[in-house]
């Protein structure tokens, strides 16, 4: 396994040992972040964010580093003293920008410790300017845009279309979403127009959609994949009925962010019920669907509240694998 590849998020659960190792105050490369109490209080979410990487070795912590995906800032990176390697924070720092370009990040920022300053520059951090009354410290910065794949930079332009800016992923707790590539084909959905889906996610709802209708529940599809393009096209098609940006993004998520993109995600509907409403929640297929759709794999991803700060949709369910309820469905 390469480095690169066991940097991990750390999963909320691990708050406990993450904090107990932050108590041991291991050396910091990152110069005036804040302090390992003040960012104790802020770990929670940043877990939830999956803003804190590590490396860890047999559950003893190498190194971790903290984005704070809200400033473009490094907050931290945390090394052992006695068992990290000069490759510890190479692989802390890739991993940090792949995390960065995934919420939509074009640039980081950070103010480094002396020590630190040959490293950062080794890794493409620039120093612009030194900052006056911090020493030998010094602000750096780096542009990500040049090393993203492909399709990011395809969402970085289109986003740039529309006028939405680099703050939308991490207001939003969004990720980018690549096109799917390998479609294969559902059916037709309620208005006659066929649908496609990721193979697993087509099976895993052909599975569903069966075990609803021996259920005496009829589920009918509205949407499934949606490419980048035909999501801009969406948005832009209500930018020019003057619907202003904000408004349209609190219900539409931006290209780029849509879990439609994925081919894993579907908007559903009954019979008889008007599409994309809240009131799709009041039927019976909606039940059925919040006690029976994890059997399948499916969760509804924008529940009432929810911490995307998005509309609740009822109407849309989303296919996790690796959530799958890993039992028979009564």
């Amino acid at each position: 396994m390469s480095d690169i590849a066991k940097v991990k998020p750390l999963q909320p659960d691990q708050f406990s040992s993450l904090a107990l190792w932050l108590d041991s105050a291991p050396p910091n490369l990152i110069a005036d972040g804040p302090s390992i109490e003040a960012l104790a209080r802020r770990l929670p979410d940043l877990l939830k964010d999956r803003c804190v990487l590590a490396i860890l070795n047999d559950k003893h912590y190498l190194g971790a580093i903290v984005l704070d995906p809200f400033e473009r800032s490094i907050e931290a990176c945390y090394l052992d003293a006695e068992q990290a390697t000069a490759v510890t924070p190479r692989a802390l720092f890739k991993a940090l920008e792949v995390r960065a370009l995934a919420y939509g990040l074009r640039s980081l920022h950070c103010c480094a410790r002396p020590e630190a300053l040959p490293l950062m520059q080794q890794i493409g951090f620039s120093q612009p300017r030194e900052r006056p009354g911090h020493g030998p410290s010094a602000d750096l910065h780096k542009d990500l845009t040049g090393g993203a794949p492909s399709w990011q930079r395809e969402i970085f332009k289109t986003l740039d279309e529309l006028g939405i800016d680099q703050s939308y992923g991490p207001r939003h707790r969004l990720d980018m979403v690549p096109d799917c590539q390998q479609l294969v084909s559902i059916g037709l959905d309620a208005y006659d127009r066929e649908q496609k889906m990721a193979a697993e996610a087509a099976e895993a709802w052909q599975q569903m959609q069966e075990s609803a209708n021996n259920n005496g529940v009829k589920l009918q599809v509205v949407s499934a994949f949606r490419s980048l393009r035909y999501q801009a096209g969406l948005i832009q098609t209500k930018l020019d009925k003057g619907q202003h940006l904000e408004r349209i993004l609190a219900v539409s998520a931006a290209p780029g962010f849509s879990e439609h993109h994925s081919g894993r995600a579907l908007d559903l509907k009954s019979p008889g019920e008007p599409p994309l409403e809240e009131s799709f929640a009041q039927t019976a297929a909606y039940r059925w669907l919040s006690a029976k759709a994890r059997f399948f794999g499916f969760r509804e991803s924008f529940g009432r509240g929810n911490r995307h700060g998005l509309v609740w949709e009822p109407w849309h369910w989303c296919y996790h694998p690796q959530r799958q309820t890993r039992f028979r469905c009564p």
